[in-house]
């Protein structure tokens, strides 16, 4: 990859990768959250855009007919009076598209870089960021078999809110979990790929309270496991399988001991 670009602010440098892209070249944007890093100062090169050796001598040619096509700002000529209605409207609409240019470029995701991990040439995890530099997506690929296998969803201020899972390496994502201020809150299982989730736990503060268990036979819940410190210490049953949790059990130490070791299994 060779520098093809150095842009003056990344708002420029993506600009100027969707020309190349129209114009058949694929170039990526490098830099822009070092920019972000040093505030208010200006880029100084930090943002540039990149491109493969092969593609580099027909970047730069777009590159000048890109910069050959700019406007030239003219002098007005001393003898025209400009008319101050059109003008003054003339300002309003471009601060109104300016605002809305700008508006666009902070809530539009980008796709940004990744992660090789095994150095096979192929991004196994990729991430897409804000233009403030928060992450908005993360996907991996943690088998190394070409697939996207869980997948991390972000807010606006780059905390998790959602995990979406394929723990089986099937294609299908199975488990997906549901964050609040960093801590798991609940966690949805389809284990038998039916689109129909089959186990919910919830959590208070990312520690285990509940667990219910869908009777496949009733389309209802059917059991109800209670947790305290990851050990059973009730459940709830429909035992004749009509939809009302009739039967109340409780565990033993011993028994709690023994739901701890498959929790953890």
């Amino acid at each position: 990859m060779k520098t093809l670009y150095q842009a003056a602010n990344a708002v420029e440098a993506h600009m100027l990768a969707d020309y190349l892209k129209q114009e058949g070249l694929s170039a990526l944007v490098r830099g822009e959250h070092l920019q972000g890093a040093v505030g208010e100062l200006p880029a100084g090169g930090l943002v540039r855009l990149v491109i493969d050796d092969a593609q580099y001598e027909a970047g730069r040619e777009a590159i000048a007919r890109w910069e050959a096509a700019q406007p030239v700002d003219a002098p007005l000529a001393s003898n025209v009076q400009p008319r101050r209605g059109k003008g003054v409207g003339a300002f309003a609409l471009g601060l109104v598209l300016g605002a809305a240019g700008v508006y666009a470029y902070l809530h539009a995701p980008i796709p940004a870089d990744g992660i090789d991990h095994n150095r096979d040439g192929t991004l196994d995890e990729r991430w897409t960021v804000s233009p403030r530099g928060t992450f908005l997506r993360v996907e991996t690929d943690r088998n190394f078999d070409g697939k996207i296998d869980h997948i991390t969803l972000y807010d606006k201020n780059g905390r998790v809110t959602t995990i979406r899972s394929d723990d089986d390496f099937d294609g299908r994502f199975e488990t997906t979990f549901s964050m609040h201020q960093g801590n798991i809150e609940t966690q949805w299982i389809d284990s038998d790929g039916d689109d129909v989730v089959d186990l919910t736990y919830h959590f208070n503060s990312g520690v285990l309270q509940r667990a219910d268990y869908r009777d496949p036979a009733t389309g209802k819940t059917g059991r109800v496991e209670h947790f305290r410190l990851n050990k059973l210490t009730h459940a709830e049953v429909d035992s004749d399988q009509d939809g009302v949790l009739d039967t109340h059990i409780r565990y033993t130490p011993m028994q709690q001991e023994s739901s701890r070791s498959a929790i953890e299994r």
